[in-house]
């Protein structure tokens, strides 16, 4: 039968941390914990923190970094929860050192990956305990989730319970033979008794820490009571003060006291105080004094209390880990099996219908398996397409990009073109213009020398001499003139066909 894991947890509030912190890094000697040996505590060590720390003060890091609600923590609010991780002394007696490191090493990396290292505040492995736990660890985690402190949340039944399996999962993969805990089993009553062990040790550290600040408080109130009963002293010993009456040179009484001078420094001094309220003090000092004598008398009994009950849990773990639980383990599974075979032999009937019933749930858990694993598959084929789609919309909106760059650019070049068709369209005008104006002197000319050689031809030579200039020149303009209408129509019509043809190219 292999060895079984033990995975108990605790939680940890605000006025629990300090007690903590003390007895895990040794930070004093135990007068209470027989099981100790200071000589091998230097084995003791911490796999998170390369030295000592203050758990508050990682605490507050941890938590200020990772906290997101505005409102105040609850005074009964869980800080941390520390697990106790470790085994039977069968599973350690033949390991050497490096291997029990390694072992809870492990325990802690599977800490880590399953609740953030952020949130890991200790790993602390003692090997120094020969009786009691024996060789375990504390590993605290502070329960942040979703930037709030939620203890309740973080570690429910649920997440226990999957602890209990995973955990020793995880050793096994990493080579150690150990098993799951059973509940109800001997694995449980031997950590009950050992957390027993390790609460009662806190429990008189923390009392014994009490009872040393009482102490403090007291020693402060004795020098107090000290010095009031020197100054009383003072007081009594004016009246043993030495004087004499002062006279004149003739004998006579002036009135008047010599006294020594260091004797009336000090009467002046005890002048300015008033004795009534040294004394109304000094009482109170003694009652303060008794009260506090009385809470350390508390203390002592409190203090004595608890180690009677840290001494029957270590009794009790050791009755556990020497086999008790086994022999009653064995009882109960014999007393099982009677029981077993008398509901058999009682209600058969009853059983047989249980056993068909149970078929049934099988074969609907079974098609229920089924149904899930067709809407596993759907759901991944859907994944896939949501991928594909996701993948062709990317796809689409680069292209839709590129476009818009392309449409930019078409735009320009078509700003561009227009410039230049407004541009032509100016050089054109003004050259059909000119072209019209030179065609208009052309016919002009043409006219005027036409006409001109049909008056030399037609006329008689006696007309030709002496013909006058003017009137060849007034007939001349008559005929040019009856021919320009023709000629400007023909232009105009060149001009609207012309804009009817560009107005068609930039349809196209």
């Amino acid at each position: 039968m292999g060895s079984k894991l033990v995975c108990r947890m605790q939680k940890v509030k605000k006025n629990d941390v300090k007690g903590y912190q003390i007895h895990n890094q040794r930070e004093r000697e135990s007068k209470t914990n027989p099981d100790i040996n200071a000589s091998l505590s230097h084995l003791n060590r911490d796999y998170i923190n390369a030295q000592h720390i203050s758990y508050m003060e990682k605490w507050k890091e941890t938590f200020e970094s990772q906290n997101e609600s505005k409102r105040a923590l609850r005074k009964d609010a869980v800080y941390f929860n520390e697990f106790v991780v470790g085994s039977d002394r069968d599973f350690f007696k033949d390991m050497d050192q490096s291997e029990k490191e390694r072992f809870f090493k492990v325990s802690t990396d599977f800490f880590k990956e399953r609740y953030g290292e952020q949130n890991v505040l200790y790993s602390v492995a003692h090997f120094d305990e020969l009786k009691g736990a024996g060789a375990h660890a504390h590993i605290a985690i502070v329960p942040m989730r979703e930037g709030k402190l939620q203890s309740k949340n973080v570690f429910d039944r649920n997440e226990l319970k999957a602890l209990q399996s995973e955990l020793p999962q995880y050793l096994q993969k990493h080579g150690f033979d150990i098993e799951r805990g059973k509940e109800g089993s001997k694995a449980q009553h031997i950590d009950t008794a050992t957390y027993k062990v390790l609460k009662s040790q806190e429990a008189v550290l923390m009392a014994e820490q009490q009872r040393e600040t009482i102490q403090g408080e007291t020693k402060l109130l004795e020098a107090k009571r000290e010095d009031l009963k020197e100054l009383f002293e003072k007081v009594e010993r004016i009246d043993s003060l030495e004087y004499e009456e002062q006279k004149t040179i003739f004998g006579k009484e002036t009135g008047n006291i010599v006294i020594d001078r260091e004797d009336f420094e000090q009467m002046k001094d005890l002048a300015m105080m008033k004795v009534p309220d040294m004394e109304f003090k000094n009482e109170e000092l003694q009652r303060e004094i008794t009260v506090l004598q009385s809470k350390i008398e508390q203390k002592d009994d409190k203090i004595s209390n608890l180690q009677k009950k840290y001494e029957i849990a270590s009794a009790q773990a050791e009755r556990y880990k020497s086999g008790l639980d086994e022999v009653v383990e064995d009882r109960v599974s014999e007393l099982l099996e009677e029981k077993v075979t008398e509901l058999k032999e009682h209600h058969a009937v009853q059983l047989t219908r249980e056993i068909i019933n149970a078929n049934h749930y099988l074969e609907e858990a079974e098609q229920m398996e089924r149904k899930l694993g067709i809407i596993t598959r759907n759901a991944n084929v859907l994944e896939s397409e949501k991928r594909g789609l996701e993948k062709e919309n990317d796809e689409l909106q680069a292209t839709n990009e590129e476009l818009t760059k392309e449409n930019k650019g078409l735009y320009e070049q078509i700003q561009k073109a227009n410039e230049m068709m407004k541009a032509w369209k100016e050089r054109f005008d003004q050259a059909v213009e000119k072209r019209v104006s030179d065609m208009l002197n052309v016919v002009r000319a043409s006219v005027h020398r036409a006409t001109r050689e049909w008056l030399i031809e037609k006329l008689p030579d006696n007309q030709k001499i002496g013909l006058d200039h003017m009137t060849d020149h007034a007939r001349i303009s008559k005929r040019a003139n009856e021919m320009l209408p023709e000629i400007v129509e023909e232009r105009d019509a060149m001009i609207k066909k012309r804009e009817r043809d560009r107005g068609m190219d930039l349809e196209r």
